[in-house]
C-alpha cells in the first residue's frame, strides 16, 4: 500500500476554526499590530517623556527637592491643574517653572494632536477604503473569487492577474487581507464558509471560485456553500488528502487540484524531460516570447460555426495562430484535422500571441 503523504503544517496566520473565528496564534498577535499602528505617536510621546524628565531633574538641581516631589511638581505644572507649589520657590525656580509651563503646554498639545490625527486618519482611511471596496464589489460581474490568501493563493492571484481576470480575495486573517489590498486587489476580511460573505463578494454573479484554504474541511464547506448559492459557477478546490478529491467533487467542485500530485509530476518531468517542461513554461505565459496558450470559444453566429479549419482559414486570418486542440462534450481532441467541422459551444486551444487572438475576435471568429 502506498503511504499517505504527510500533511503540511497549517499556516498560523490563516488557521480557521468553527464557527469562523481565528485561533490563538492570530489573537496573540494584537500587541504587534498595536505597535505598528501607533508608530506615528512615538515622536510625541518621546517629547512628553523628555519634558517630564527635564522638569524633574531641573527642580532637583535648582531647588534640591527629593525626586518624588520634583516629579509631582513637574506633573502639576505641565498639566496646568492649578494646584499650589509643593514648596516655596526662589526667583530662579519661578523662571524655570514658567519655561516648563510653556514647554509642557506645547508637548501636551503635540501628544493630543498626534493621538487625534492617528485615530481620525486611520478611521477615515478605513471608512473610505471600505466604501471603495463596496463600490468595486457591486460593479463586479463575471469575476473570480479566491478563498485563501496563503502561499498558493498568491500564485493563483498572479496567474489570474496575468490573464486579466477580475479577482476578489476572501480571507479571515486581517493582515493577509491588508497585503492583498496593498497589491491592488479587491479583498474582504471574512469567513469564506459563510454564505453571507460569499454573497457579499458576488458569488451570484461570479464566473468562478477557487478555494485554497489550508484545511480540506474548510474547502469542503466553501464548495458546498458556493454550489448551493450559484449552481452555475465553476469551482476549483485545493485538496491535500487523497480521499478529499472524491468528497470535494461530490460536494460540487468541478476540479480538485492536489499540490502533492502536481508537485510530484512536475519534479519527475523536470528530471526526465526538462526540455519539454521549459517549452511549456514559456508558452504558458507571455513574459518571454510573447506567445501563449489560449482558448477560443465558438459562439453561435461565429464564422467558425459549421466550417472546417480549411474553410475558415483561421491561421491566415490570425497571422500565424496554431490550433492545438478542440474541446468537445466528449473530451479533448488534440490536433484536429483540416476537415474537422466546428460547432457552437466547442472550444479551440490555440498557440499564438495576444495580437493574433485579437485579430480573430475582430474578424468575427
Amino acid at each position: 500500500m502506498s503511504e499517505t503523504p504527510p500533511r503540511p503544517p497549517a499556516e498560523p496566520l490563516h488557521r480557521l476554526t468553527r464557527p469562523g473565528r481565528p485561533t490563538a496564534p492570530y489573537r496573540l498577535d494584537w500587541w504587534t499590530r498595536l505597535l505598528e499602528r501607533s508608530a506615528g505617536l512615538r515622536p510625541a510621546l518621546t517629547v512628553f517623556v523628555f519634558t517630564l524628565l527635564g522638569g524633574t531633574l531641573g527642580y532637583h538641581f535648582l531647588e534640591g527637592w527629593p525626586f518624588l516631589e520634583c516629579f509631582y511638581m513637574t506633573a502639576i505644572t505641565i498639566t496646568t491643574v492649578g494646584f499650589g507649589e509643593v514648596r516655596p520657590l526662589d526667583g530662579l525656580g519661578r523662571l524655570f517653572t514658567l519655561l516648563l509651563i510653556l514647554v509642557g503646554t506645547v508637548s501636551i498639545g503635540y501628544v493630543v494632536s498626534s493621538v487625534t490625527a492617528t485615530l481620525v486618519s486611520g478611521e477615515v482611511r478605513r471608512i473610505l477604503r471600505g466604501q471603495r471596496m463596496e463600490r468595486r464589489l457591486n460593479r463586479m460581474k463575471g469575476h473570480v473569487i479566491l478563498c485563501g490568501w496563503g502561499k498558493i493563493g498568491r500564485e493563483i492571484a498572479r496567474e489570474c492577474t496575468r490573464a486579466r481576470l477580475e479577482l476578489c480575495v476572501v480571507d479571515l486573517d486581517e493582515r493577509l487581507v491588508e497585503q492583498a489590498l496593498e497589491e491592488g486587489l479587491v479583498a474582504l476580511c471574512g469567513d469564506a464558509t459563510d454564505g453571507q460573505v460569499l454573497e457579499r463578494v458576488g458569488i451570484l454573479q461570479a464566473h468562478g471560485l477557487l478555494t485554497a484554504l489550508p484545511k480540506d474541511s474548510d474547502n469542503l464547506f466553501v464548495v458546498l456553500t458556493a454550489r448551493e448559492l450559484n449552481p452555475a459557477v465553476r469551482i476549483v478546490a485545493r485538496g491535500l488528502e487523497p480521499s478529499s478529491e472524491a468528497r470535494l467533487k461530490r460536494a460540487g467542485a468541478d476540479y480538485v487540484v492536489s499540490p502533492y500530485v502536481i508537485g510530484g509530476r512536475r519534479m519527475a518531468a523536470v528530471l526526465v524531460q526538462p526540455e519539454i517542461v521549459d517549452f511549456l513554461d514559456i508558452f504558458m505565459s507571455q513574459d518571454e516570447l510573447g506567445f501563449s496558450l489560449s482558448r477560443l470559444l465558438i459562439k453561435p453566429g461565429s464564422l467558425l460555426e459549421g466550417r472546417t479549419l480549411l474553410e475558415a482559414r483561421l491561421r491566415e486570418v490570425s497571422g500565424g495562430a496554431l490550433v492545438l486542440g478542440l474541446a468537445q462534450e466528449g473530451g479533448l481532441q488534440p490536433l484536429p484535422g483540416v476537415e474537422q467541422r466546428f460547432q457552437a459551444g466547442e472550444t479551440l486551444i490555440l498557440l499564438g500571441s495576444r495580437a493574433m487572438l485579437e485579430r480573430l475576435q475582430a474578424a468575427g471568429f
